[in-house]
């Protein structure tokens, strides 16, 4: 997976991936390096130029054909990063030919577009089946030296595999070049196809297998037979050395119990009388050495496979004169898949045998059937494909780990984020709520103080002038009480006052009513007029009827209350003996003007102005040439008025006026 792909996946996603390769990682074999002495591999003389073409060949029999390249690097230990692939190429190609033709066909490319550097691991490089004599690793861009700026190719093994067959093992191999020095002995072109790598075969198996430990007197050859159960076209042995301690540094050497030299035969018989010659073997140098030994031979049909080896064939116990034989695992390979686990195994019954337990202390107990029970030091053995393939896809998930790990962390950090923008909205949202409540509180506080106001100036404006017409009356009817035409005509006035503030109470009660108040404007003018104004002769002139339907009804209330508060002060203080009111509504807005001819006014009385600012108008009050007062109102509202008449609702029936009759 891309690393760009990444950003794609939700948290979700990436946690069952990381859950899924730390799963696919426990199943996979583990990179378990060598120790002691051993080959390096092969290197190449030092360059200048990065793109020196520096190649290593390997012939391939028969034409064989192969579908995958491994490559093991040459493994360098870094005083700070570890154990590092020093010398694989930058960029390089895979070259393939025939016979005969010397350029050969790329089939193969790498670069670092690939990104398979840095690593340790070997690399895996399937290609299509192919069909070739000879395959060329030619690196096109060389990498730096690990100590110095020179150029240099190293490999460790090339490994072509056809199906689960190494087919480059001990296969003729040529190099562009190879690096001179006192080193040599250990870095030379054979090495790329001997079978030994850095890495030890460490599968991910939690039962490991017990290792063969036996002793034979060193004059006495040591003779093993194996039978197979059915014959099998064999064509290879692989021996896998006992690490029979466990310490570090260890007391043996790699290949410690592994013989130096055998003989192999394989027959059909088991008396061995068609025997075949299969192998001869022999340790040439301790480079050579390694954990395991591998040889191949011609594809042979044989059941039974003995293995010799000579008196001097095997690692020498120099305080004892004995050869000590140690193994791990015999494996009988035909097409490089063992076909001897799990085969009996027999040995002269001369030969005494010990092996350890899991404290390692040495019981006298004949382990043969360890042998041939698939499994090594570590656990069971896999296949050198397979063995390789988990090595590579260990190394890419190793790789995309911490990607993932550095994806999830971004995840958890925006959710972080995230969750404290969430905390912030939260409260500023209760914040919100309670400052939204807080101003709705005092705007209904407002509301509730406006409408007090509204009916303290109703009941001033209502009854205020009755109850104290009252008190006069009442003064009045004790300075006539001996007086009976005087008290009657007192007594009738006092009850004319007391139905019109009955009225005036109702009118009061009906103002708390939402609904009720002032629903057809024009009617409740003339009324009010007819009923405060009833001493007085009095014109009402309306215009504009249908833009004052459209008042808004609070804004009507204010203007009629308005209206009421103009009554009211003519009535009681200007001793008017005319009045006119004016009433027009237009698209702009209403204009309300009250002209009396009494005493005036010196200045715009405080309940006016109060009236004007709730309604939002402008008041002006004039004395016109005749005297009196001219009190006039002007309300223009912000989206002005619509000519839309509407039919105005029934006016409440305590409303109705009562005759005007002069007391």
């Amino acid at each position: 997976m891309a690393e760009t792909d990444l950003s794609k996946l939700s948290t979700d996603e990436l946690e069952d991936r990381q859950q899924e390769m730390e799963a696919e990682l426990d199943s996979l074999a583990r990179l378990t390096l060598r120790s002691g002495v051993g080959n390096v591999g092969w290197i190449s003389s030092a360059q200048k130029n990065p793109e020196q073409p520096e190649w290593a060949e390997v012939r391939i029999p028969k034409e064989s054909r192969f579908d995958r390249i491994v490559l093991a690097p040459v493994l360098w230990l870094d005083a700070q990063k570890g154990p590092q692939a020093d010398g694989l190429p930058t960029a390089f190609q895979i070259i393939a030919g025939q016979d005969g033709d010397t350029e050969g066909q790329v089939i193969a490319e790498m670069g670092p577009a690939d990104q398979y550097l840095p690593r340790i691991a070997p690399l895996v490089i399937d290609v299509p089946p192919t069909r070739a004599s000879w395959l060329r690793i030619v690196a096109t861009e060389l990498p730096p030296h690990s100590r110095n700026e020179n150029r240099v190719f190293k490999l460790s093994e090339i490994m072509i595999f056809s199906g689960e067959h190494n087919i480059a093992l001990h296969q003729p191999v040529r190099v562009s070049s190879t690096v001179a020095g006192w080193r040599q002995a250990a870095i030379y072109k054979k090495t790329l196809v001997d079978g030994l790598t850095p890495f030890l075969i460490d599968a991910a198996t939690e039962e490991k297998g017990d290792p063969f430990l036996a002793t034979t007197i060193r004059t006495t050859p040591f003779v093993m037979t194996i039978d197979l159960g059915t014959s099998h076209r064999i064509d290879g042995i692989r021996l896998h050395s006992a690490l029979i301690d466990e310490y570090v540094p260890q007391m043996n050497a790699t290949d410690f119990g592994l013989p130096k030299q055998f003989t192999l035969v394989g027959a059909n018989q088991p008396d061995f009388s068609d025997s075949t010659m299969l192998a001869h073997y022999r340790l040439q140098s301790v480079y050579q050495a390694g954990n395991i030994q591998e040889i191949r031979f011609a594809k042979t049909a044989c059941r039974y496979v003995r293995l010799t080896v000579p008196q001097d064939g095997w690692s020498i116990d120099t305080k004892q004169i004995r050869s000590i034989i140690s193994l791990d695992e015999i494996e009988v390979l035909a097409a490089g898949v063992n076909v001897a686990q799990g085969a009996p195994v027999k040995f002269p019954k001369r030969l005494t045998a010990v092996h350890g337990n899991k404290d390692r202390v040495f019981h006298v107990l004949f382990t043969k059937d360890r042998l041939t029970d698939g499994k090594n030091h570590f656990g069971n053995l896999l296949t050198m494909r397979e063995w390789t393939e988990q090595l590579a896809r260990r190394h890419d998930l190793e790789i995309l780990q911490p990607k993932i790990a550095e994806a999830l962390d971004r995840k958890y950090s925006q959710q972080r984020t995230n969750l404290r923008r969430m905390y912030w909205l939260v409260a500023i949202l209760i914040a919100s709520i309670i400052i939204g409540f807080l101003i709705a509180r005092i705007l209904q506080m407002r509301a509730v103080l406006k409408v007090r106001e509204r009916i303290a100036a109703n009941l001033h404006d209502e009854l205020s002038a009755s109850l104290h017409a009252m008190v006069l009356l009442g003064d009045m009817a004790k300075k006539h009480i001996q007086s009976p035409d005087k008290l009657h005509e007192v007594v009738e006035r006092m009850q004319k006052v007391s139905r019109r503030s009955r009225i005036a109470a109702r009118h009061c009660a009906n103002m708390l009513q939402s609904d009720t108040l002032c629903q057809d404007l024009v009617k409740e003018v003339k009324f009010s007029a007819d009923r405060l104004l009833a001493d007085i002769p009095h014109e009402v002139s309306i215009e504009g009827e249908a833009f004052l339907h459209q008042l808004p009804r609070r804004q009507r209330n204010d203007l009629f209350l308005f209206y009421q508060e103009c009554l009211t002060n003519i009535a009681r203080h200007a001793e008017a003996t005319a009045c006119t009111v004016e009433l027009r509504g237009s698209a702009t807005g209403v204009e309300l003007v009250v002209t009396d001819n009494g005493n005036g006014m010196s200045a715009t009385p405080p309940s006016l102005v109060k009236r004007a600012r709730l309604l939002k108008a402008r008041v002006v009050i004039e004395t016109p040439d005749h005297g009196g007062s001219r009190i006039t109102l002007k309300y223009h509202p912000r989206n002005g008025l619509t000519a839309t008449r509407t039919e105005a609702s029934n006016s409440d029936p305590s409303l109705a006026p009562e005759p005007n009759t002069k007391p």
